[in-house]
C-alpha cells in the first residue's frame, strides 16, 4: 500500500512551487537547442541553471544527457531537485548558491537564467553583481540567456473573478493557487495570489502569496551587462501561450 507525505511547511513550499511555476514548459526546446549548441552532451563543458528551483529546467536538459548543475538561494528546492535527479539517475548536480555571489570554481558552456529569475534580485546592484558573477564563470564561447518580462497587463479582484486556479491533487490533498491581481507597487510588479488547501478530511487553509519582479527592459540589462565585460548578441524571444505570458530573453557572451 502507498504512502502520502504527510504536510510539512517545506513539502507544501515544494508544492506550491511546483504547482505555480513547474508546469510551464513553452522555454524547454529554446533551452535544450542552446545547450545541444555549447554545451553538447558527452562533452566536457556542463550547464548553469540559475535559479533552478525544483528542477523545471534542469531535469529535462539531464535527460537530454546535458551534464548541469543547478544553483537556487532556497536549500529546500535545491534539496528537493538533488533528489529527483538521483532518483532518476540524472547528470545533475545541485548548489544552494546566492545569483548575486556565485563562486562555483567552474566555467560553463550555456549558462541559463529562466523565467524572470533576475526581476527577483534587488534592483541595478542586484543584477551587476550577479552580471559579474556570470561573466566570471562563462566559459570561452559560451553564451548566456537571461529571460525578463518587459511588460505587463495590470488587473484587479474584479478582473480575475473568472480565471481558473492551478490546482493539483497530491495523494488526496488538493492544492488550489489563484492569481488575484497584477499591479504597480513601488516600482515593481506585484503579482498577488490567494491559495487554498483542502485536506481528504475536508479541512481548508487559504493563505496569500505576493510575488515582487522588478520593471526591466533588454536595453537596460544589455547596458548591465556591457558594463560587466560581456557581450551582447541577438535577442531571442519565447512566445506567449494561452496560459503564460511571453518572454524576451537577453542573449549574452563572453
Amino acid at each position: 500500500m502507498s504512502t502520502v507525505a504527510a504536510r510539512t511547511p517545506d513539502l507544501d513550499h515544494v508544492r506550491w512551487h511546483d504547482l505555480e511555476c513547474g508546469g510551464y514548459t513553452a522555454d524547454l526546446e529554446f533551452w535544450k537547442a542552446l545547450a545541444a549548441e555549447h554545451a553538447p552532451a558527452g562533452g566536457d563543458r556542463r550547464v548553469l541553471d540559475i535559479g533552478c528551483g525544483t528542477g523545471r529546467v534542469a531535469l529535462p536538459l539531464a535527460a537530454a544527457g546535458h551534464r548541469t548543475l543547478g544553483t537556487d538561494i532556497d536549500a529546500v528546492f535545491c534539496a528537493e531537485l538533488d533528489r529527483r535527479a538521483s532518483a532518476r539517475g540524472l547528470p545533475v548536480t545541485v548548489a544552494v548558491a546566492n545569483a548575486c555571489a556565485l563562486d562555483l570554481g567552474e566555467r560553463f558552456g550555456l549558462i541559463a537564467v529562466p523565467m524572470q529569475t533576475v526581476q527577483l534580485l534587488p534592483g541595478s546592484a542586484g543584477r551587476r553583481a550577479m552580471l559579474a558573477g556570470i561573466r566570471r564563470h562563462l566559459a570561452p564561447n559560451g553564451v548566456v540567456g537571461i529571460a525578463i518580462v518587459e511588460q505587463v497587463e495590470p488587473f484587479g479582484p474584479e478582473d480575475a473573478v473568472g480565471l481558473a486556479p492551478d490546482m493539483k491533487d497530491f495523494g488526496g490533498t488538493v492544492y488550489a493557487s489563484r492569481p488575484v491581481g497584477v499591479t504597480i507597487v513601488d516600482g515593481r510588479i506585484a503579482l498577488d495570489r490567494v491559495r487554498e488547501v483542502v485536506e481528504p478530511s475536508g479541512h481548508r487553509d487559504q493563505t496569500t502569496d505576493r510575488t515582487l519582479l522588478e520593471i526591466l527592459d533588454m536595453a537596460t540589462l544589455e547596458a548591465e551587462a556591457t558594463a560587466a565585460g560581456l557581450r551582447v548578441l541577438p535577442r531571442a524571444e519565447i512566445a506567449a501561450t494561452s496560459e503564460h505570458v511571453g518572454s524576451q530573453v537577453v542573449m549574452l557572451g563572453a
